[in-house]
């Protein structure tokens, strides 16, 4: 992949919009239909729609959040309650955009779990690196 970026990083080009370009000008053209695509938990492969609100958000947003998605709640709750109800209930909401993207062209995603090295080689490899790169590391 080559960066368009003034570094040269090709990390300062990967973000949702560039990911979701990619995606529908390379990668849906060319998949057979019903593919299953397997994702890990890169920021641009996550990016969630329709966000549940942060335990910073105002009642009023958190109430709306649930009775958008028809979920009870007790009128006394605290906001904090509130916001435990949403984080219980938040992955039977939770879509990302890109699932959205290629469930519309009839493929499916499958997410990796966070650093799970059995299911993703890679964190294997970056594990040994970071112990290589500390051991080098003189610090003083």
């Amino acid at each position: 992949m080559r960066s368009g970026s003034k570094s040269g990083d090709h990390y300062e080009d990967t973000n949702d919009a560039n990911y979701k370009k990619w995606l529908q000008e390379k990668l849906i053209p060319n998949l057979e239909s019903k593919s299953v695509i397997v994702a890990d938990n890169a920021y641009c492969h996550i990016v969630q729609l329709n966000r549940h609100p942060t335990s910073n958000a105002r009642r009023g947003e958190m109430l709306f959040w649930l009775d958008t998605r028809g979920i009870r709640y007790s009128s006394d709750m605290t906001k904090a309650e509130l916001y435990d109800l949403i984080k219980m209930r938040t992955p039977q909401y939770e879509t990302s955009a890109i699932d959205c993207l290629l469930a519309e062209h009839g493929h499916t995603v499958i997410g990796l779990p966070s650093y799970h090295p059995d299911l993703n080689p890679i964190e294997k490899i970056l594990g040994i690196v970071k112990t290589r790169i500390a051991a080098k590391i003189n610090y003083f």
